[in-house]
Protein backbone atom coordinates (compact mmCIF):
# COMPACT_ATOMS: atom_id res chain seq x y z
CA UNK A 1 0.00 0.00 0.00
CA UNK A 2 1.21 3.02 -0.26
CA UNK A 3 -0.51 6.83 1.19
CA UNK A 4 0.59 10.27 0.59
CA UNK A 5 0.87 12.46 3.61
CA UNK A 6 2.16 16.16 4.64
CA UNK A 7 5.05 16.60 6.94
CA UNK A 8 5.78 19.78 8.20
CA UNK A 9 9.36 21.37 8.02
CA UNK A 10 9.65 23.71 10.92
CA UNK A 11 13.15 25.68 9.50
CA UNK A 12 11.22 26.33 6.06
CA UNK A 13 7.56 26.67 7.35
CA UNK A 14 5.88 24.43 4.91
CA UNK A 15 4.82 21.16 4.00
CA UNK A 16 6.55 18.84 2.28
CA UNK A 17 4.91 16.54 0.28
CA UNK A 18 6.12 12.74 0.87
CA UNK A 19 4.35 9.07 0.28
CA UNK A 20 4.59 6.16 2.67
CA UNK A 21 4.94 2.79 1.28
CA UNK A 22 3.91 -0.05 3.60
CA UNK A 23 2.10 -3.60 3.67
CA UNK A 24 0.20 -2.55 6.75
CA UNK A 25 0.93 0.97 9.02
CA UNK A 26 1.26 -1.10 12.85
CA UNK A 27 3.69 -2.83 10.70
CA UNK A 28 6.58 0.01 10.72
CA UNK A 29 8.11 -0.40 13.78
CA UNK A 30 11.43 -1.83 13.29
CA UNK A 31 13.39 -0.08 10.50
CA UNK A 32 12.51 2.18 7.43
CA UNK A 33 13.78 3.68 4.08
CA UNK A 34 14.08 6.89 2.95
CA UNK A 35 14.31 7.66 -0.42
CA UNK A 36 16.15 11.01 -1.97
CA UNK A 37 15.29 10.89 -5.41
CA UNK A 38 17.09 12.48 -8.76
CA UNK A 39 16.69 16.15 -10.72
CA UNK A 40 13.87 16.09 -12.30
CA UNK A 41 12.13 13.26 -10.81
CA UNK A 42 10.04 13.03 -7.35
CA UNK A 43 8.38 10.75 -4.97
CA UNK A 44 6.07 8.54 -7.21
CA UNK A 45 8.73 8.13 -9.63
CA UNK A 46 9.28 4.28 -11.30
CA UNK A 47 12.70 4.00 -9.78
CA UNK A 48 11.30 4.78 -6.11
CA UNK A 49 8.19 2.27 -6.75
CA UNK A 50 10.11 -0.50 -7.60
CA UNK A 51 12.77 -0.35 -4.64
CA UNK A 52 10.16 0.16 -2.50
CA UNK A 53 8.07 -2.74 -3.73
CA UNK A 54 10.98 -4.98 -3.39
CA UNK A 55 11.73 -3.54 0.53
CA UNK A 56 7.77 -4.25 1.07
CA UNK A 57 8.29 -7.99 -0.43
CA UNK A 58 10.67 -8.09 2.82
CA UNK A 59 8.14 -6.14 5.12
CA UNK A 60 10.55 -3.13 5.30
CA UNK A 61 8.66 0.55 4.75
CA UNK A 62 9.47 3.28 2.92
CA UNK A 63 8.86 7.10 2.58
CA UNK A 64 9.99 9.55 -0.07
CA UNK A 65 8.90 12.87 -0.58
CA UNK A 66 9.48 15.82 -3.30
CA UNK A 67 12.86 18.50 -2.82
CA UNK A 68 12.02 21.80 -3.85
CA UNK A 69 10.93 22.75 -7.32
CA UNK A 70 10.13 19.10 -8.01
CA UNK A 71 5.92 17.65 -8.89
CA UNK A 72 4.03 18.38 -5.77
CA UNK A 73 6.36 20.67 -3.89
CA UNK A 74 4.82 23.80 -2.33
CA UNK A 75 7.98 25.60 -2.60
CA UNK A 76 9.87 26.57 -5.89
CA UNK A 77 12.89 26.22 -7.20
CA UNK A 78 14.12 29.55 -5.52
CA UNK A 79 14.18 27.09 -2.60
CA UNK A 80 16.34 24.92 -4.44
CA UNK A 81 19.31 24.59 -2.51
CA UNK A 82 21.31 22.42 -0.45
CA UNK A 83 20.58 23.76 2.75
CA UNK A 84 17.01 23.55 2.40
CA UNK A 85 16.94 19.85 0.52
CA UNK A 86 18.91 18.88 4.19
CA UNK A 87 16.41 20.74 6.01
CA UNK A 88 13.78 18.41 4.14
CA UNK A 89 15.34 15.37 4.66
CA UNK A 90 15.65 16.13 8.60
CA UNK A 91 11.60 16.76 8.84
CA UNK A 92 11.67 13.63 7.29
CA UNK A 93 13.83 11.76 10.10
CA UNK A 94 12.01 13.66 12.59
CA UNK A 95 8.79 12.88 11.50
CA UNK A 96 9.51 8.78 11.70
CA UNK A 97 10.89 9.27 14.73
CA UNK A 98 7.89 11.28 16.53
CA UNK A 99 5.16 8.05 14.70
CA UNK A 100 7.62 5.62 15.53
CA UNK A 101 9.57 5.96 17.88
CA UNK A 102 13.21 7.16 18.59
CA UNK A 103 14.47 3.63 18.16
CA UNK A 104 13.71 2.86 14.81
CA UNK A 105 16.30 1.98 12.48
CA UNK A 106 16.87 4.67 9.46
CA UNK A 107 18.36 3.67 5.86
CA UNK A 108 19.00 6.09 3.12
CA UNK A 109 18.15 5.06 -1.00
CA UNK A 110 19.52 7.92 -2.75
CA UNK A 111 19.74 8.53 -6.69
CA UNK A 112 21.92 10.88 -8.46
CA UNK A 113 20.97 14.60 -7.06
CA UNK A 114 19.59 12.81 -4.11
CA UNK A 115 22.54 11.36 -3.16
CA UNK A 116 25.14 14.78 -3.60
CA UNK A 117 22.11 16.63 -1.01
CA UNK A 118 22.52 13.27 1.34
CA UNK A 119 26.33 12.90 1.15
CA UNK A 120 25.82 16.93 1.87
CA UNK A 121 23.67 16.27 4.88
CA UNK A 122 26.07 13.39 6.18
CA UNK A 123 28.90 15.95 6.73
CA UNK A 124 29.41 16.34 10.32
CA UNK A 125 25.83 14.49 10.77
CA UNK A 126 26.78 12.14 14.25
CA UNK A 127 23.45 10.39 13.67
CA UNK A 128 23.70 6.76 13.21
CA UNK A 129 21.67 5.45 10.34
CA UNK A 130 21.57 1.70 9.03
CA UNK A 131 22.29 1.15 5.68
CA UNK A 132 23.15 4.17 2.93
CA UNK A 133 22.80 3.13 -0.61
CA UNK A 134 23.63 5.22 -3.26
CA UNK A 135 22.78 4.73 -6.76
CA UNK A 136 24.29 6.91 -10.29
CA UNK A 137 25.89 9.12 -7.20
CA UNK A 138 26.29 12.72 -8.92
CA UNK A 139 29.57 13.19 -6.80
CA UNK A 140 30.39 16.15 -9.49
CA UNK A 141 27.14 17.79 -9.60
CA UNK A 142 27.99 21.07 -10.65
CA UNK A 143 29.82 19.42 -14.06
CA UNK A 144 26.93 17.21 -14.28
CA UNK A 145 24.49 20.21 -14.12
CA UNK A 146 26.26 22.04 -16.58
CA UNK A 147 27.37 19.25 -18.97
CA UNK A 148 24.13 17.53 -18.64
CA UNK A 149 21.30 19.41 -17.13
CA UNK A 150 21.38 23.20 -18.09
CA UNK A 151 19.61 23.29 -21.62
CA UNK A 152 20.89 26.85 -22.17
CA UNK A 153 23.97 28.65 -22.96
CA UNK A 154 26.26 29.41 -19.81
CA UNK A 155 26.79 32.83 -20.20
CA UNK A 156 23.23 33.52 -21.13
CA UNK A 157 22.23 31.34 -17.99
CA UNK A 158 24.60 34.02 -15.52
CA UNK A 159 23.39 36.59 -17.51
CA UNK A 160 19.80 36.43 -17.68
CA UNK A 161 20.03 35.28 -13.93
CA UNK A 162 17.48 31.75 -14.53
CA UNK A 163 17.51 29.29 -17.21
CA UNK A 164 15.91 25.79 -18.18
CA UNK A 165 17.25 22.82 -16.75
CA UNK A 166 16.55 18.73 -17.19
CA UNK A 167 14.72 16.50 -19.04
CA UNK A 168 12.76 18.79 -21.60
CA UNK A 169 13.68 22.25 -19.45
CA UNK A 170 10.78 21.96 -17.51
CA UNK A 171 12.65 22.59 -14.27
CA UNK A 172 13.96 26.49 -14.39
CA UNK A 173 16.19 27.31 -11.67
CA UNK A 174 18.01 30.74 -10.53
CA UNK A 175 21.67 31.14 -11.21
CA UNK A 176 22.28 31.26 -7.05
CA UNK A 177 21.89 27.20 -7.85
CA UNK A 178 24.67 26.67 -9.73
CA UNK A 179 26.47 29.26 -7.50
CA UNK A 180 25.28 26.78 -4.57
CA UNK A 181 26.79 23.70 -6.18
CA UNK A 182 30.08 25.07 -6.31
CA UNK A 183 29.79 25.68 -2.48
CA UNK A 184 29.11 22.63 -1.89
CA UNK A 185 31.44 20.49 -3.53
CA UNK A 186 31.73 16.93 -2.10
CA UNK A 187 35.23 15.90 -2.99
CA UNK A 188 36.72 19.34 -1.23
CA UNK A 189 33.72 18.77 1.84
CA UNK A 190 32.98 15.36 2.39
CA UNK A 191 35.37 13.74 4.80
CA UNK A 192 33.19 11.27 6.53
CA UNK A 193 33.89 7.77 7.42
CA UNK A 194 30.29 5.89 7.12
CA UNK A 195 29.85 2.64 4.94
CA UNK A 196 27.76 3.69 1.95
CA UNK A 197 27.43 0.94 -0.95
CA UNK A 198 26.89 2.81 -4.39
CA UNK A 199 25.29 0.72 -7.44
CA UNK A 200 25.80 2.51 -10.85
CA UNK A 201 26.57 1.93 -14.41
CA UNK A 202 29.28 1.33 -15.84
CA UNK A 203 27.99 3.06 -19.11
CA UNK A 204 26.59 6.29 -16.79
CA UNK A 205 25.87 9.07 -19.46
CA UNK A 206 25.05 11.57 -16.37
CA UNK A 207 27.12 11.06 -13.81
CA UNK A 208 30.46 9.75 -14.94
CA UNK A 209 31.72 6.68 -13.46
CA UNK A 210 35.15 8.01 -13.32
CA UNK A 211 33.38 10.69 -11.37
CA UNK A 212 32.64 7.73 -9.06
CA UNK A 213 36.25 6.43 -9.17
CA UNK A 214 37.94 9.77 -8.08
CA UNK A 215 35.96 10.19 -5.30
CA UNK A 216 36.00 6.41 -3.73
CA UNK A 217 40.06 6.63 -4.06
CA UNK A 218 41.37 6.36 -0.74
CA UNK A 219 38.17 5.45 0.67
CA UNK A 220 37.69 1.92 1.32
CA UNK A 221 34.28 2.82 3.28
CA UNK A 222 32.89 2.91 -0.02
CA UNK A 223 31.83 -0.25 -1.63
CA UNK A 224 31.05 0.41 -5.38
CA UNK A 225 28.91 -2.56 -7.28
CA UNK A 226 29.40 -1.82 -11.14
CA UNK A 227 26.63 -3.03 -13.32
CA UNK A 228 27.38 -3.82 -16.57
CA UNK A 229 26.09 -1.99 -19.88
CA UNK A 230 23.87 0.10 -17.46
CA UNK A 231 23.28 4.39 -18.27
CA UNK A 232 21.79 6.24 -15.95
CA UNK A 233 18.28 6.02 -16.05
CA UNK A 234 18.22 2.68 -15.64
CA UNK A 235 15.43 0.68 -16.94
CA UNK A 236 12.71 -1.28 -14.94
CA UNK A 237 14.77 -4.43 -15.43
CA UNK A 238 17.58 -2.87 -14.14
CA UNK A 239 16.66 -1.37 -11.41
CA UNK A 240 14.92 -5.01 -10.07
CA UNK A 241 18.12 -6.43 -10.49
CA UNK A 242 20.21 -4.10 -9.07
CA UNK A 243 17.96 -4.13 -5.59
CA UNK A 244 18.30 -7.59 -5.76
CA UNK A 245 21.91 -7.11 -5.53
CA UNK A 246 21.34 -4.69 -2.75
CA UNK A 247 19.07 -6.53 -1.09
CA UNK A 248 21.97 -9.51 -0.69
CA UNK A 249 24.76 -7.53 0.23
CA UNK A 250 22.86 -5.75 3.20
CA UNK A 251 21.55 -9.45 4.33
CA UNK A 252 17.87 -8.00 4.34
CA UNK A 253 16.98 -11.49 1.70
CA UNK A 254 19.15 -14.58 1.40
Amino acid sequence: MEKNIDIYNKKEECNIKAKIFYNEEDSIKTNIFIFCHGYCSGKGSNSVKIVANKLLEHNIPSISFDFPGHIDSVQGTDKLKVDVCISYIDSIIEYIKEQYGENIKISFYAISFGAYILLNKLIGDNNEYDNIVLRSPAFNMKDIFTNCLLKEEFEEYKKNGRAKTGHGGKIIVPYSFYEDLIEHDLYIKYKEKRKILIIQGDLDDTAPITDTYKFITNRPEFELIEMKNVKHHMEPDEISVSTEIMLKKLEICD
